[in-house]
């Protein structure tokens, strides 16, 4: 009677201790996994933060072509494309650092910049050819322009959002 109870204590022992080693492995294993993935987002934080900054430095460049054209707007057209092909550019850099999230917004700029050449160009042709033109005309060039130029801000604050929601998300933001 001895001999089992002696055994069956240290099946039970040796089981308990199987369990035990089982559940230590696998919060081990858990906890490895969480690091990967932290070390994941963490690798993939600064080329995501510095394609986000570019792009939206970028964007500000943009709005400072279109909002010199009244100024000094012989050539401007050439310099606004220039500066539009550089956020076209930059947007492909954010597409690739992602996340999906962020492609929409990023679109969202890069097409409102697109949309800003016809009016930036009547407002310049009003300028250019028709300095004694209609008041009423140039005024309008001026608010087609004013207009786009205010969707074009207003979709690169947008962007500027939804970039620093990605990066929270990935726990990446610094706080």
């Amino acid at each position: 009677m001895g001999a089992v109870g002696t055994t069956a204590a240290a099946f039970a022992t040796s089981w308990w201790g199987a369990r035990s080693t089982e559940r230590q492995l696998a919060a081990q294993e858990r906890s490895a996994r969480r690091q990967l993935g932290f070390d994941h987002h963490r690798e993939r934080r600064e080329p995501r933060r510095q394609a986000y900054a570019d792009f939206i430095a970028q964007g500000r460049a943009v709005e400072r072509a279109l909002g010199r054209y009244q100024d000094a707007h012989v050539g401007e057209m050439d310099v606004f494309h220039q500066e539009v092909e550089k956020l076209d550019h930059l947007g492909t850099h954010v597409q690739l650092e992602g996340p999906e999230s962020i492609i929409e917004p990023m679109l969202e700029v890069t097409g409102e910049a697109h949309r800003c050449i016809k009016p930036l160009g009547e407002a310049i042709r009003a300028l250019e050819d028709h300095p004694q033109a209609d008041e009423r005309y140039r005024r309008s060039t001026t608010d087609d322009l004013a207009m786009a130029g205010l969707e074009f801000t207003a979709a690169l604050k947008a962007f500027a959002d939804a970039g620093r929601r990605a990066l929270e998300a990935d726990g990446t933001a610094a706080g």
